[in-house]
């Protein structure tokens, strides 16, 4: 059992996920998790539990619609004391900066950053000029492969416990990138200032 009141694990699936439900768990499987659906959630997540001290519900679902997310984010800023969420996603894509500041990954529930990309950890551990020229060469190769590979690795610091300085802004930052329009240059800049200098 996670000790954080709300997991995020990345998997296809619930079956195919880290996750092995207990036969008191609750669980919602959805493809698109509307307002409604959460609302039903939500009284589910107040009411007592008979068979167990805490009551664990499992939320599985492709898409997260945007006022669903709102409404989950409340619950999960002041949850009940012994109610724990679970939320099986395939991606992290479209979640809101602040939802997924709610959420912890555990190592190992997904991706590894640190280990399976050493793109992410090598712009870490480089000092602010030599990340401003490597994004620099990127964004004007177009090289979308490694900014994608950037993105990935702030969501996965955003998943972290303890979560990284200025969250808010550094998910602010890889969320907008996607928007059509947006400058990623500019993005990518702030993010390479915000980011600690650190070495392994």
């Amino acid at each position: 059992m996670y000790t954080h009141h709300a997991v995020l694990l990345l998997s296809d699936s619930l079956a195919s996920s880290s996750y092995e439900p207990a036969a008191t768990d609750e669980i919602f499987s959805y493809e698109t998790l509307s307002i409604s659906d959460v609302r039903k959630i939500i009284q589910s997540a107040y009411g007592t539990s008979l068979s167990s001290e805490v009551k664990t519900i499992v939320i599985e679902a492709t898409t997260i619609a945007f006022e669903a997310q709102q409404a989950l984010l409340k619950i999960l800023e002041e949850p009940p004391s012994s109610t724990k969420f679970i939320l099986v996603l395939s991606s992290r894509e479209g979640l809101l900066p602040t939802l997924l500041s709610r959420l912890y990954q555990p190592a190992g529930a997904g991706s590894n950053i640190r280990a399976s990309n050493p793109a992410f950890t090598m712009f870490q551990a480089s000092s602010y000029a030599g990340r401003l020229e490597y994004i620099t060469r990127m964004t004007k190769d177009k090289d979308g492969e490694q900014i994608e590979l950037l993105r990935a690795g702030i969501l996965w610091m955003l998943s972290q416990t303890p979560l990284p300085s200025h969250p808010d802004r550094l998910a602010y930052c890889v969320t907008t990138m996607n928007i059509r329009g947006a400058s990623k240059k500019m993005l990518l800049e702030e993010i390479a200032l915000l980011l600690p200098v650190t070495s392994n």
